[in-house]
């Protein structure tokens, strides 16, 4: 009997800390998603501020193209979150869905209890505990009666503390559900909107391609561009590294996780990695003469012709750091491989991770894509070590 007390007591009293507990981890996560959602949106205001800023000046055909395709970009950014909100959002109603319907079944089990004492009482009559204490035959029944009634009384005090207490819990969790499924209508309205939008900007974009690729000039701006976009690169690597140390503790978790090496595996294959696309390689790494205008440039990585839509797959699991657009470069994606090592894909399109993400090896990133450049569908892939640039090519294994 004193441990059946117990099993109870201690079961009211954890219960409702381990549902504040699972609660507290949920609203950190929904948080987070809703802090990425908010950089995203801070982010195309500010563009299209910085739009409205320059409506009055006279703008090239290249200038035109490229401020669409960064729209198109952050557009694409915010739709994918979107999902990701949805999907989430799914998963927090079926998650308070069964959260009530247990809750509702405990409650009626209680209830149930409960009921049979009252039952119980009513069968015993009017005689008071203190009757049945007086009626004893002898003093250890009476002490045994004494302590029995205590622990029934206790138990009853529980049971109905424990009633009012899930009727809260049920209460609080509709309430919750009523919203979650408010958030997912409103999350849903705002994809459509963003949905036409992108067909509009789509369509747009196809428009100020075909005029800015007539224009011989705006070859060389983009070449010029591809070297600006460099250093821009640069930069964010450098920036990265800030941020290094917690990536790298990330990258081994899940590496221990999956059973894979966790000291530098990126430094050991070298010469055997796999290749991002299969295509041709119209540009190498080094300073490189432009087939057209006969220009000597710098390429910092290599350029992989492919077909437009071709899949992009990462060379060796990582983080993924960056989603961004850079002139020169179009859509790009960074991924921290660990120990210093970044691997870049430029010009890209149908962008299938997130930021933040940890990817496995091979896992498909991204399709191949004309944005960023006048020369058609390609991938430009870049390989560096720190601040370092790396030939591309050292890296990859035979195909």
């Amino acid at each position: 009997m004193n441990r059946f007390i117990c099993i109870i007591v201690l079961s009211v009293l954890l219960f409702p800390q381990i549902v504040l507990s699972q609660q507290d981890d949920l609203e950190k996560k929904i948080e987070y998603k809703s802090n990425e959602l908010g950089k995203i949106r801070d982010e195309i205001k500010k563009y299209k501020k910085e739009l409205n800023q320059a409506a009055s000046r006279e703008k090239s055909s290249l200038e035109k193209l490229q401020e669409t395709e960064k729209n198109l970009s952050l557009t694409l950014k915010l739709l994918n979150q979107l999902n990701r909100e949805q999907m989430h959002k799914e998963y927090e109603i079926q998650r308070t869905g069964k959260s009530i319907d247990q809750l509702e079944n405990d409650l009626k089990l209680l209830k149930g209890s409960f009921s049979q004492r009252l039952v119980n009482l009513y069968k015993q009559g009017d005689m008071s505990e203190w009757e049945y204490l007086l009626t004893s035959k002898s003093l250890n029944q009476a002490i045994y009666r004494y302590k029995y009634f205590r622990i029934i009384s206790d138990i009853d005090r529980r049971n109905s503390r424990e009633i009012r207490y899930t009727i809260d819990k049920v209460k609080e969790k509709k309430k919750a559900l009523v919203l979650e499924v408010q958030d997912q209508e409103k999350i849903i309205a705002e994809k459509k909107n963003f949905q036409r939008s992108l067909a509009e900007q789509k369509q747009s974009r196809a428009q100020s391609l075909s005029v800015a690729r007539k224009n011989k000039q705006n070859i060389s701006k983009t070449i010029r561009q591809k070297e600006k976009a460099a250093q821009e690169l640069s930069r964010l690597i450098a920036s990265l590294e800030k941020e290094q140390k917690n990536r790298s503790k990330e990258l081994e978790r899940q590496r221990a996780l999956s059973g894979l090496k966790t000291d530098n595996p990126f430094q050991q294959s070298q010469g055997v990695l796999g290749w991002p696309v299969q295509g041709e390689i119209i540009s190498r790494f080094g300073m490189q003469k432009h087939p057209i205008l006969k220009t000597v440039t710098e390429n910092s990585g290599i350029d992989i012709k492919a077909k437009q839509g071709t899949p992009i797959k990462t060379i060796l699991d990582g983080v993924v750091t960056t989603i961004t657009y850079i002139r020169g470069f179009g859509n790009t994606i960074i991924i921290d491989h660990g120990s210093g090592f970044y691997s870049v894909y430029s010009h890209i399109e149908n962008v299938s991770v997130y930021e933040n993400q940890y990817i496995a090896k091979d896992t498909v990133i991204a399709s191949v894509g004309d944005s960023g450049t006048l020369s058609g569908s390609m991938l430009h892939f870049e390989i560096w070590k720190n601040r370092t640039k790396l030939d591309p090519e050292k890296w990859l294994g035979n195909r």
